[in-house]
């Protein structure tokens, strides 16, 4: 054996790397590689004493159930693993009028036990065969990850939900919200990530449980549940180890965080950016269904008064319909965050976000944002383009960093002259015109060239648009530029 493989470090890392699949996400598990992998594990723990307790480590550190642990029982194994057993209901105990252990059984059940870091619970047990373990029991000493479902919720009474609380409890995704969520946090003093399923009921009547819960945990870092109170948003405000917070309402999703933020309710998070200070608040991601003009104005305006304007990196508001009264001319929305000097990524989708839009305000937003690298905005009642190549290439100059635009823009009435315009922007990789209209190809692929150097991709939409055919073209003219300065390269280097 090769001495690289004494180095605990080294086998263990190996070992990981056997075990590759995504315990996490039950969408990616297939019993194919599930099974290959433990196949995997157990031929490595039986070559070798070297590689037995960290191979059984791996082999045991993710289950699903307690099977796995009720088949190393002698007594049980055949009813486990039986060829011939099929369930037809699985919301049913198959063990029947199975005597519970006994205490040498126990001690079988519980072998591998202390290796488990991670089991979802997604099947009703019969909780009874676990009799003769003590009520303070903890049987996974070590386990970081708890995932449960409706079923266990039912199955499992709370005198036997202290056998899964470790005090090492990292993750935890309990089902519903009940009075036994805050047994767990606090018995799990150490939970990191919390992320509560479902409400089972009118939130009115969970929120209690649920904020005063969340008020318990002192390290979270991700959080995903229906809304808090005041109370508990004002702890996470000050919890600084809080990076992400999910608020879904209405069996929808939104998600919110203090480096990311996302929530359907522009009041709601209104209200949250009032009330509320999150120093470490770097992405805000917002998808509301409807957004009246109104909460656009005032959900914007405490976003540009909030601490965390200091820290946004990133912004999205995504919303298919809008109700639009009498526009203010003087509003323009990409300038309401020109109090954010540290974004890098701004879009904006929803309708009249592009309204008055122009090239002096273009420039006096872009003029704000000297680490931006990505910006997208879409309005589906804005379609006649009113920032042009001149203006857009006065904007991009305050942004050096820029790598992806998408925006309409005006390539019909063309100010640039290519043969004289001396500013570039090297940065630039993506550009997306949104619907524009071009009329000389020829014309807007030399200014493109000539601007935009180093631009790898130029997209235009919808694709089965009157302007798709003429943007291909103008991509086709741009290869055969490019073709063509290849090779006055090539001819200059030779001669």
């Amino acid at each position: 054996m090769h001495r690289a493989l004494l180095v605990c470090e080294i086998l263990l890392e190996i070992f990981k790397h056997v075990n590759t699949i995504d315990w996490q996400n039950p969408m990616m598990k297939s019993y194919d590689k599930v099974s290959f992998v433990r196949t995997s594990l157990a031929a490595l723990a039986t070559t070798c004493r070297t590689f037995y307790e960290p191979a059984m480590n791996e082999l045991w550190a993710n289950i699903d159930g307690l099977d796995p642990l009720l088949g190393c029982v002698t007594r049980l194994h055949p009813i486990i693993y039986c060829a011939e057993r099929i369930w037809y209901n699985s919301s049913c105990s198959y063990f029947g009028d199975t005597e519970p252990l006994s205490a040498n059984e126990a001690c079988q059940f519980l072998r591998h036990a202390s290796r488990v870091r991670s089991i979802h619970v997604d099947l009703p047990h019969d909780f009874r065969l676990l009799s003769v373990l003590p009520v303070e029991t903890c049987m996974f000493p070590r386990l970081q990850s708890l995932f449960t479902s409706l079923l266990l919720v039912i199955a499992c009474p709370t005198r036997h939900l202290h056998l899964f609380l470790s005090p090492t409890l990292r993750r935890c995704v309990p089902w519903v919200i009940d009075s036994n969520l805050k047994l767990i946090v606090t018995r799990c003093a150490a939970l990191e990530h919390l992320s509560v399923l479902r409400t089972s009921g009118p939130i009115a009547d969970k929120m209690s449980i649920l904020s005063d819960s969340v008020r318990l945990c002192k390290w979270l870092i991700t959080l995903s549940c229906p809304p808090l109170d005041w109370a508990a948003w004002k702890h996470l405000s000050n919890l600084p180890t809080l990076l992400r917070v999910t608020i879904y309402n209405d069996n929808q999703a939104p998600s919110e965080s203090l480096s990311d933020l996302n929530t359907h309710t522009a009041a709601y998070i209104t209200k949250l950016m009032q009330h509320s200070e999150f120093p470490p608040l770097k992405n805000l991601e917002l998808f509301i269904v409807i957004l009246p003009w109104a909460d656009a104005e005032r959900l914007f305006h405490a976003m540009s008064q909030c601490k965390a304007r200091q820290t946004l990196e990133i912004i999205r508001v995504f919303s298919y319909h809008s109700e639009v009264q009498d526009l203010d001319n003087s509003w323009i929305a990409i300038t309401q965050f020109c109090y954010c000097p540290e974004l890098r990524t701004l879009e904006l989708q929803f309708p009249c976000c592009c309204t008055h839009l122009d090239n002096d305000r273009l420039l006096e937003a872009m003029s704000c944002w000297p680490h931006l690298r990505s910006l997208s905005l879409k309005d589906g009642n804005h379609h006649q383009a009113t920032v042009t190549f001149r203006g857009l290439l006065a904007a991009l100059h305050q942004c050096p960093h820029l790598e992806e635009l998408r925006m309409l823009v005006d390539t019909v009435n063309i100010d640039v002259d290519p043969t004289v315009e001396s500013l570039r922007h090297t940065s630039l990789r993506l550009l997306d015109v949104r619907s524009a209209e071009v009329v000389d190809t020829k014309a807007v692929a030399r200014i493109i060239l000539s601007i935009f150097p180093c631009l790898d991709n130029i997209y235009h939409s919808p694709l089965d648009s009157n302007h798709a055919n003429m943007w291909h073209e103008v991509r086709d003219y741009l290869r055969h530029l490019r073709s063509f300065a290849v090779l006055d390269c090539q001819d200059a280097t030779v001669d």
